[in-house]
């Protein structure tokens, strides 16, 4: 009942940086929520699963730590970078099947891999003055370069944005206003991008997708593939084969080649190609899942043991601070790994709280509070967040079936949890709770009954 996930870092520069992935080749007997499950115990953005396929030569399927994504460029290039070192597969040709297609994937010798992707859809320019206040720079930065923000998708739709030379760095966006934006756009994210031409990259880049809970990415191949178009289309005398340098803000500098082939004009292929790194393996169980579960008595010396994390510590109180305080109107309840309660591992919790409707700034009658809501600092970063939060609103429905909405508030600080709540389902009611003491928060609301 364990598997092996292979640990691999995608599109390395020089051997270091890139972005993880997880890889398994062990998936006979695998179920769907099985392959779920392995991913959120990963907790990379991405896990891939190689299964056999009678037409093509593997087939591959991606899931994040709460649902399967149709494809992953990253991960594709840590599966077959792994499939080539462990000597799985030689240098060569190979077809992949995804839920995006069948895609060629080649291997060269020195352990190369380029993948082929989508070709562009194009879906047009967009306004500047609408995008720099969330970026947090004058229009002039990206207007001063001459050339359009534009969508492009070469698989996910990115807003494609050029800014003058020497700013990339400098540049700290809003998440909170950015994942509005990138809501209202129908995108996944922007890709940020200055051209370099006193180095050996044809461009340095920066990825925000903050609607999908990543502040910045290290290493994206499938925006690459778009700015690779993007390029072809607007700056054709660089030639069809480019270097991108991105992660550098984040201390993991990755290195991503795309090319473009066209005919009269038109692209008739994009491939975006790179290096990986294996750097460990991680033995995962299948016989478990995240459950959530109304607190008994002997959780409360494990929950003290919780540690609040650092970013978090300004929205949350100690949890001994709050057992010790809790009062009749709580229900406590835990976030735990296991299904069974006497071997389970308790990674975080959360409060039900009753008195929310006393509070008419904020909630009325009929709605339940959702408060102290967070997973332990050792636990972050690996998607039990999400999955919990996704695993809210049923849980809730079952056990209080006489409640509209879950409601909770959230600091304007805390641009994390809100895009999270976002993703999750959660409404914002596009009104602000003045009166909390860490300053003013939004408040939000997951409507359960029908």
């Amino acid at each position: 009942m364990e598997r092996d996930v292979y640990l691999v870092d995608s599109f390395t520069f020089n051997g270091k940086g890139g972005n993880p992935a997880g890889v398994v080749f062990d998936t006979e007997g695998l179920t769907e929520l099985q392959m779920q499950r392995i991913a959120a115990q990963v907790g990379y953005s991405e896990t891939a699963f190689v299964l056999p396929d009678p037409e093509c030569d593997f087939h591959v399927r991606f899931f994040t730590p709460t649902s399967e994504v149709d494809y992953c460029g990253h991960a594709t290039l840590a599966t077959f970078s792994e499939l080539f070192g462990q000597g799985k597969i030689e240098a060569g040709q190979y077809s992949q099947r995804t839920k995006a297609g069948i895609l060629t994937v080649v291997v060269s010798a020195d352990g190369h891999v380029e993948m082929e992707q989508q070709l562009p859809v194009f879906g047009g320019e967009l306004d500047v003055l609408e995008i720099t206040e969330a970026l947090g720079i004058p229009a002039e930065v990206i207007t001063n370069t001459g050339l359009p923000v534009e969508v492009i998708s070469t698989g996910l739709a990115d807003a494609i944005i050029p800014v003058m030379p020497g700013t990339l760095d400098d540049i700290a966006p809003d998440n909170d206003m950015l994942a509005d934006y990138c809501r209202d756009k129908q995108l996944v994210g922007v890709h940020l991008f200055e051209l370099s031409s006193w180095s050996e990259f044809t461009a340095r880049c920066r990825n925000f997708a903050p609607l999908f809970g990543i502040p910045e990415e290290s290493a994206t191949g499938s925006a690459s593939g778009a700015l690779a178009c993007y390029l072809a289309q607007h700056r054709p005398f660089l030639g069809y084969q480019y270097e991108f340098e991105q992660g550098r803000k984040m201390k993991r500098t990755s290195l991503i080649s795309a090319s473009i082939q066209q005919k009269a004009g038109t692209i008739q292929a994009v491939k975006v190609g790179g290096y990986a790194k294996h750097k460990g393996t991680q033995r995962v169980s299948l016989a478990s899942g995240l459950t959530l579960r109304k607190m008994e008595e002997n959780d409360r010396r494990l929950l003290c043991e919780l540690a609040v994390s650092e970013h978090q510590s300004d929205f949350v109180l100690p949890v001994a601070d709050t057992l010790e305080n809790k009062t009749s109107n709580e229900d406590f309840h835990v976030i735990c790994f296991g299904d069974n309660e006497a071997d389970s591992t308790i990674l975080g919790f959360f409060i039900l709280d009753h008195s929310f409707a006393n509070h008419p700034e904020f909630s009325q009658f009929g709605e339940l509070g959702l408060r102290a809501y967070f997973i332990d600092a050792r636990y972050q970063g690996k998607g039990f967040g999400r999955q919990s939060c996704q695993l809210m609103g049923d849980y809730v429905a079952t056990h209080y079936p006489s409640v509209s909405n879950l409601v909770l508030t959230v600091n304007q600080r805390n641009t994390p949890a809100r895009a999270l709540y976002l993703s999750c389902g959660f409404l914002d009611s596009e009104s602000l709770y003045l009166g909390g003491p860490a300053g003013p928060q939004h408040i939000m609301y997951l409507p359960l009954a029908a």
